[in-house]
């Protein structure tokens, strides 16, 4: 019997092209568990839902579509790049089945590298989540955070949706995002680190990993060799639907999106040819750091120069 994994995603019809490389990278690398997704969505066509539902269906898997009011997320902070559906996640442990008792909530900037199986098995403690730290944002003062290794990224939240209900950390977190909205930095994220203050378990960031735990100027050997053991590889910080994108694990959103169902018209949401001489900047020195030969042949000619 194949293994259940309960999966929570949400997205709006701007995100229905990142939600199709995470899902084709989910089926991929979990061909033996069952996926089932719980989806929140907003704006996304029937056609679309039932692309989505019959891509599902050839892999075995299943995917349960719910709507909200967006009225009321919209009424929180939004800064940046952000849209209110940042702030669905936290009604999944209030709408799923109540036979559902853990979920693994997962942003659509994301893509699964390796089985969920122990992720999502994970002992939760009697904790209400389970996330990795964030190094980026490190601390956060006006939230009471002010020592490294407190503030959680949530963009990957193991659900222990039982406590979580008992706890109202719904409830709590959406009446600190409407009586402190000068705190909000990262949106949901400072609402749920200012709810859950020592009262969420630590995982190891290979289940997580973020922009800022992946070393500058790796070979492409450093760079298979540092993927080997990572379950979820998380786009944060930069982006890989953008032109100019430095993650050198940019192509792995594009070669799951090529594998989904997904109508691609352009790689780059944002392409433009003003770009193009500060595109190839960037990859010429990605160049120098994968290929030993260029690398060498470069230093010959700066020596002659000198």
């Amino acid at each position: 019997m194949m293994d259940e994994i309960h999966l929570a995603i949400a997205f709006d019809t701007n995100y229905i092209r990142h939600f199709f490389a995470l899902f084709a990278s989910i089926l991929d690398s979990n061909k033996h568990n069952k996926i089932i997704v719980h989806a929140i969505i907003t704006g996304v066509l029937k056609e679309e839902q039932e692309k989505i539902k019959s891509y599902a269906l050839v892999n075995k898997a299943l995917i349960n579509f719910y709507e909200i009011d967006e009225a009321f997320v919209k009424t929180f902070v939004v800064t940046n790049h952000w849209s209110a559906a940042v702030y669905y996640r936290l009604f999944f442990p209030l709408i799923v089945p109540p036979n559902i008792k853990r979920l693994l909530y997962l942003d659509t900037d994301i893509i699964v590298l390796n089985n969920l199986n122990s992720l999502f098995t994970m002992n939760l403690d009697d904790y209400p989540v389970a996330a990795v730290y964030d190094n980026w944002v490190k601390t956060a003062p006006q939230l009471g955070i002010t020592t490294e290794g407190n503030y959680f990224n949530s963009g990957m939240m193991l659900i222990n949706v039982p406590v979580w209900k008992e706890q109202q950390i719904s409830e709590k977190v959406f009446h600190y995002l409407a009586y402190y909205p000068e705190r909000i930095k990262y949106v949901d994220q400072c609402g749920l680190n200012a709810v859950l203050i020592n009262n969420w378990k630590k995982l190891d960031w290979r289940f997580n990993v973020l922009r800022s735990r992946i070393p500058e100027g790796m070979s492409e050997k450093d760079k298979a060799l540092f993927l080997k053991d990572k379950v979820i590889l998380h786009f944060t910080l930069d982006r890989p639907w953008k032109m100019l994108c430095r993650n050198p694990y940019r192509n792995l959103y594009h070669k799951y999106l090529r594998k989904s169902p997904y109508d691609l018209d352009s790689k780059y949401i944002d392409y433009s040819v003003y770009k193009l001489p500060q595109l190839l900047r960037i990859r010429l020195i990605e160049l120098y750091f994968n290929l030993p030969i260029v690398k060498k042949a470069w230093r010959s000619l700066k020596n002659k120069i000198k």
